[in-house]
């Protein structure tokens, strides 16, 4: 349970107001960590190389990151992780807001390479501690990503935010069917299909996107494993993740809604009364409830209408895909109108 004294600090937090009144905004730029680190394993490499120096269009996968970033008007500092030599080399001439931190390892510990440059320049902050302080963390290989989809996603953070009196440790951004399904290949087009989670309110998938406050999180060690093994078109991966959760807190419930939304995808074909039945005990509280219980810290779910946010580069055919539709795709996202949905 939050003191007065932290109840009075979220409260100095929460976002500026419209002349309507509405909040849209957290009332400062948060800072966004981007992950652009390898695992110097050679199936985390695409064509031999970091996905993160690859060229999509006429620029890096990064450097589409970076300059969305750049221009969003709800971020601040950009720090970005990996090998820093190459880093140096490709962001040379960006503004002094963006921060080259060195790659460490494995994910986990490069986002907290981040976390922590990010800790260090707010550390005298008088109006609200570090671990209080949301930060946006973003992935660096979505080549659709814009400002605009960016600062949408942390308008619809901030409105969660203030909706409540205790302040979100994770606020995970998906995507919805309707938003990815320009994207999907047709019969006369090439394009990217991935699986969904079938839940009560949609067909969800992740984003590449969250905006948090990692020190809110008891159990950040469950963070790496839920990444490694997050890709649920490989069934192996949902077998490991869910024997991983046996490990954690909350571990048996975990494993049992993991199965029982892998059961309800593998059901979706036929659509019959036990797909539906299923699915309609898939709600969104649920599944929160579950992962806050899990990482140890209260998670939102939050949808965004930028489809594009979940279109990472997985592997090479991925990687082609995007880089031959990136022109058509990047005119959808440039037309959606977030206020239309």
């Amino acid at each position: 349970m939050q003191t007065e004294l932290e109840q009075n600090r979220f409260s100095t937090a929460k976002g500026s107001a419209r002349e309507d009144g509405s909040v849209h905004a957290y009332p400062f730029p948060l800072d966004a960590i981007v992950l652009a680190g390898t695992h110097r394993n050679l199936k985390r490499l695409i064509a031999g190389r970091n996905k993160a120096f690859l060229k999509v269009g006429e620029k890096e996968l990064l450097r589409y990151v970076i300059d969305a970033l750049v221009e969003a008007e709800s971020i601040g500092q950009i720090f970005v992780v990996g090998p820093a030599d190459e880093l140096f080399e490709i962001l040379a001439g960006y503004p002094p807001q963006v921060h080259v931190i060195a790659q460490r390892g494995k994910m986990l510990t490069n986002a907290w390479a981040g976390i922590e440059a990010s800790e260090d320049r707010h550390r005298y902050d008088p109006d609200m501690p570090v671990k209080d302080r949301p930060l946006l963390v973003i992935s660096c290989d979505i080549p659709l990503v814009t400002a605009r989809s960016i600062d949408d996603f942390v308008s619809r953070c901030a409105r969660e935010d203030m909706a409540t009196d205790t302040p979100f440790a994770m606020l995970v951004g998906v995507v919805d069917e309707p938003g990815v399904q320009p994207f999907h290949p047709t019969a006369d087009r090439q394009g990217i299909k991935r699986p969904f989670v079938e839940m009560e309110c949609g067909r969800l998938r992740l984003a590449n996107i969250y905006v948090g406050r990692p020190r809110h999180l008891s159990h950040q060690e469950f963070l790496q494993t839920g990444f490694s093994h997050r890709k649920a078109k490989d069934w192996r991966n949902v077998v490991a993740l869910t024997f991983n959760f046996f490990k954690s807190h909350g571990g048996w419930y975990a494993a049992w809604m993991s199965m029982r939304l892998q059961l309800t995808l593998m059901l979706s074909k036929g659509k019959g009364r036990w797909y539906r039945r299923l699915r309609k005990g898939n709600t969104q509280d649920r599944v929160e409830n579950i992962v806050s219980k899990v990482l140890g810290g209260p998670i939102k779910i939050v949808i965004t209408p930028y489809g594009g946010l979940s279109l990472d580069v997985d592997d090479q055919e991925d990687y082609r895909i995007l880089d031959a539709c990136y022109e058509d795709w990047a005119a959808i996202t440039a037309a959606l109108d977030p206020d239309a949905n």
